[in-house]
């Protein structure tokens, strides 16, 4: 009798745990000015983009132009600070230049530093870190370095995640050879290193 009365409150315990945890719900949703954002504490688009960025990674390692395009949503569209727009076409061109460059790739990484969804699409905050060896306009292989943090938009396909934007990009680092660059020109061996907000 006792066991069964022990039982039945570890049942209650339970129910009522289960009940607690019930009412603090791990997926929200806010609706405002017609759009429907999602806040899901399971990530569940957290572990679906992370996947997606370290198969950006692979490609990128494997100088695979064909499988970053395939990450890609034919309605690309970026926005370069320097106001300049970058379209799906200019987008391929610019993967396939980019293998062709790449020597050999350092440790590259991208990551996720915030993610909000709206709807069937994924704005992402991400940062990357990109060391490689690269031929540059000169001919020549150099070490160079990028990093920047930008915004990226990011939609749920048939077919998976497609990067459909890219813009606000900030914090960018360009060096070559040790040596700072303007990460908005290109490269030029004769310029002085770049200093940032330089007067």
């Amino acid at each position: 009798m006792k066991q069964k009365r022990l039982l039945i409150l570890l049942t209650l315990g339970s129910l009522s745990a289960f009940s607690a945890y019930a009412q603090d719900p791990l997926i929200k949703t806010k609706t405002k000015g017609g759009v429907t954002i999602v806040k899901d504490k399971t990530k569940p688009i957290r572990r679906e983009i992370e996947a997606v960025f370290e198969q950006r990674v692979q490609a990128v390692k494997n100088r695979d132009a064909e499988a970053q395009i395939a990450m890609t949503s034919p309605d690309y569209s970026a926005t370069l600070p320097n106001g300049q727009t970058l379209n799906y076409e200019q987008l391929k061109n610019y993967f396939r230049l980019g293998a062709n460059q790449f020597v050999e790739i350092g440790d590259l990484k991208i990551t996720a530093e915030s993610i909000t969804v709206k709807g069937n699409e994924a704005i992402v905050e991400a940062r990357q870190y990109f060391p490689r060896k690269q031929r540059l306009r000169d001919g020549r292989i150099h070490d160079v370095l990028t990093t920047v943090l930008q915004t990226e938009t990011w939609v749920k396909t048939a077919d998976g995640w497609k990067l459909k934007r890219v813009e606000d990009e900030r914090e960018g680092i360009f060096v070559v050879d040790g040596k700072s660059h303007d990460p908005q020109k290109p490269y030029n061996p004769n310029d002085p290193p770049f200093i940032p907000n330089k007067r």
